[in-house]
């Protein structure tokens, strides 16, 4: 005759989990280019040195810059000059014309010649903003002339670490090339953080704040931990499978961990204690030696938060229950009503032979 497998209802603490898959990476990781076109004179730091704001990662060859710098210092001092001239032109030609207007008025100049005068006046006048107008551009081209020296030292933006060196003495370097990183910095590696993926079933179960924990392959018997701080409402979808980025921030204090590192993420999304559990095989348990469930079973399995789960009864016989389930992972769930505990749930069919 047909038995059951069954199990009983125990009390006990549960956690929920997600699992999945992560890379490890600086919070604040920037790449180092150079903006000028020039040869790499030194290279001061090497790969894993730390550095703080302000110091010098690069050197390039300056001469041409300080020559540039040179020539529009040298037209600046013209265009000054120019301008004096022009100033001094101007006050004589006022002198002329007071004289000129003095002289009309008693009759002893012409209105023509005063004209005359008037109209030189205006065009030293004239000549003057011309004269300023050169020297604001010679001006603004020497402080253009002072900023590219500058840049000549490519300076570190940030505290950090040096993760990648890609410049050596001698090399020419070009703006805007598709190699034109030369450094990778990290700003803070005791602060990392995981980006992991997380599938589109599981998405509705993660939150910010959550806790998780992770392993990566270097450290297998060392477990880490994280906190998610953020989940990406944007998706990725690859071969069918769709995901969201979750961001977890990771305290990483001994520098034991490093970027690029691959990690098994196990993030917790529900916990309960003290509470009735039954093995989540007494979910998907059907008898076949019974009639088909009846509609109200049937609707009971299907309302959110509910399920059926099978007992035996006094004749030994399963009996079906409506239970409400409250956390529940891939082993067991826990049991808000109906249940109650040391009842036996069924699991499964057990044949034996008399």
């Amino acid at each position: 005759m047909a038995g059951y497998m069954s199990q009983p209802v125990e009390r006990g603490d549960l956690v929920a989990r997600v699992a999945t898959t992560a890379v490890l990476r600086p919070r604040t990781q920037i790449q180092i280019s150079s903006e000028l076109k020039g040869t790499v004179q030194s290279v001061p730091v090497m790969q894993n040195q730390r550095v703080k704001r302000g110091d010098i990662l690069i050197q390039l060859d300056s001469t041409i810059f300080e020559y540039e710098l040179e020539r529009s210092a040298a037209l600046v001092e013209a265009a000054e000059a120019s301008l004096s001239d022009a100033l001094i032109a101007l006050e004589e030609t006022d002198q002329k014309l007071t004289r000129a207007k003095a002289l009309r008025h008693r009759n002893a100049l012409s209105e023509q010649k005063l004209e005359d005068v008037q109209a030189e006046r205006n065009r030293a006048a004239n000549r003057v903003e011309t004269a300023k107008a050169d020297l604001a551009v010679k001006q603004v081209d020497l402080k253009l002339r002072r900023f590219d020296l500058s840049r000549s030292r490519i300076r570190s933006p940030i505290d950090g670490i040096v993760l990648a060196r890609k410049a050596e003495p001698g090399r020419t370097v070009y703006a805007s090339s598709e190699d034109s990183v030369l450094f990778i910095l990290a700003e803070d590696l005791e602060r990392m953080e995981l980006i992991a993926k997380v599938n589109e079933a599981d998405i509705g179960s993660i939150a910010e704040g959550q806790e998780a924990t992770f392993l990566v392959d270097a450290y297998p018997d060392r477990t880490f931990r994280a906190t998610i701080r953020d989940v990406s409402f944007a998706h990725r979808r690859e071969n069918n499978l769709v995901t969201y980025e979750a961001n977890l921030d990771v305290r990483n204090d001994d520098l034991k961990l490093r970027p690029g590192m691959t990690a098994s993420v196990s993030i917790t999304t529900d916990e309960t204690t003290n509470a009735l559990l039954i093995p989540t095989s007494a979910l998907r348990y059907r008898p076949q030696t019974v009639e088909p469930e009846s509609s109200e079973e049937t609707n009971a399995e299907d309302a959110p938060g509910k399920a059926l789960v099978h007992v035996l009864g006094e004749d030994g016989e399963p009996q079906p229950v409506r239970v409400e389930l409250g956390v529940r992972n891939w082993e067991k769930a826990e049991v808000l009503s109906g249940l109650t505990e040391g009842q036996r749930v069924i699991t499964g069919d057990a044949l034996h032979t008399q």
